[in-house]
């Protein structure tokens, strides 16, 4: 395993703000009429400074703003996860020399978020992976789960010879608020399965497991 990537984009772009603009200006506009009110220029002069003014204020909210306690809860009930994680993987895989299960494996992984994208990769010694879905699941109690289908890719020279690319599932529970920890397991398909904690989270955003190790070396 080792998550590397999955980002999705939602938030809208200029292009949406302006035909979204277009809409209410229209409709706006059309009330005026029925209503007999004198329609002027004027009206649609301030058209482009009101699209500059929410597009900015699309970017500031989706990069940073939506962390904010003022807004968790009632305008944004998602956890911020971003950050660098330690994490240790305790997979079912057998050592075919030993017979014996692998001791576990310790992980780094990388999550970068803002309100509409959402990126985790996840790096060992020999591999590294990514996301190529998720869903953040709320349950009933306010706990949510996140939920992944991921891609893990072995280094070159591993390929053929111990490890091969393959595909895999997680589901992981957020703890604490802010999260703490990362609590869960993952199925792959070459029939193994094991548990996956990410925990030790800095805010620091790295690059690779080499570059994390040393900020987590003791």
């Amino acid at each position: 395993m080792g998550p590397r990537g999955i980002r999705v984009r939602t938030m809208l772009t200029r292009i949406h703000i302006t035909c979204l603009l277009i809409l209410i200006v229209a409709i706006w506009t059309t009330v005026l009429f029925v209503m007999g009110v004198p329609l002027t220029w004027d009206y649609v002069k301030p058209f482009a400074i009101t699209v500059s003014g929410v597009s900015v204020a699309c970017v500031v909210f989706d990069r940073w703003l939506w962390r904010s306690r003022l807004f968790k809860g009632w305008l944004v009930k998602r956890p911020d996860l971003q950050g660098t994680w330690r994490a240790v993987m305790q997979s079912s895989y057998t050592d075919p020399q030993t017979q014996k299960p692998i001791p576990p494996i310790e992980c780094v992984a990388v999550i970068r978020q803002s309100f509409s994208a959402f990126s985790l990769r996840m790096f060992t010694k020999e591999s590294s992976s990514f996301l190529t879905a998720h869903k953040l699941i709320p349950q009933n109690d306010g706990v949510f789960q996140l939920a992944g289908v991921y891609q893990n890719t072995p280094d070159v020279h591993l390929r053929g010879i111990r490890s091969e690319i393959h595909y895999g599932a997680l589901l992981l529970e957020v703890r604490g608020d802010p999260a703490v920890e990362l609590n869960g397991h993952y199925w792959t398909d070459r029939l193994t399965k094991g548990s996956l904690v990410l925990f030790d989270r800095r805010t620091t955003l790295l690059n690779g497991y080499e570059e994390a190790a040393k900020i987590y070396r003791p």
